[in-house]
């Protein structure tokens, strides 16, 4: 049975003093790997500062969801960055009702939505990967064809990370510029995961082809 509309709520967490903050840090802190997790601390100052956005979504009440979003001014897309559920209401659908909320909302703001989802064709679970690829699809999402998108250590070791881009467009859109998607990955690399400029995580970028089908 799922749940009905008045059992579930999202919620912005305006501030660290939230009484609800340090449990949907610790959802977080559980749920992803440190290599491919911010530092706790930075997220703390960019949530203070305003420039992140935490969610978290309740089931009767209680915290069940925790998603970090990130707007993007320069390049204009949201990154829903990191989206993690309570293991024990996994079974209701919860990330789907907030993948939706989120669409909807950018929607209204005319927004684009970026997703950062691991390569399949790198490492194990390749199973797993293809399931949330088509997770995302179900809601209108695309791949960047032909880019593998590396993700920068995020625990000051030396293991980046192969990952897809996927973008939720508006309008009948089935390509973006070379401009737009080096825009966009500098603007992830720089005020998101504070890569400076002359890293060497930045040259894969002039690569990038002319134009990128959207898949």
């Amino acid at each position: 049975m799922q749940p009905t509309d008045t059992e579930v709520e999202f919620k912005l967490i305006p501030d660290v003093a939230h009484p609800d903050f340090e449990r949907a840090i610790a959802l977080y802190r559980d749920t992803f790997p440190p290599r491919e997790r911010i530092p706790i601390p930075r997220v703390k100052s960019a949530v203070a500062s305003g420039r992140t956005q935490l969610w978290a979504g309740y089931y009767q009440g209680e915290l069940a969801l925790m998603s970090i979003v990130e707007p993007l001014p320069i390049s204009g897309f949201l990154l829903l960055g990191y989206l993690a559920t309570n293991p024990q209401f996994r079974n209701l659908k919860l990330g789907s009702r907030f993948l939706q909320y989120i669409i909807d909302g950018a929607k209204r703001e005319s927004k684009s939505l970026v997703l950062e989802v691991e390569h399949p064709d790198f490492g194990g679970d390749r199973e797993l990967k293809e399931r949330r690829i088509g997770f995302y699809r179900r809601f209108g999402a695309k791949i960047l064809g032909d880019i593998v998108y590396i993700l920068p250590p995020l625990d000051g070791g030396s293991q980046a990370t192969e990952m897809m881009l996927m973008v939720i467009l508006w309008g009948d859109r089935n390509t973006l510029s070379k401009t737009t998607v080096q825009q966009l990955i500098r603007e992830l690399y720089v005020e998101v995961y504070r890569r400076h400029p002359d890293e060497p995580i930045f040259n894969w970028i002039e690569d990038i082809p002319e134009e990128i089908d959207l898949v």
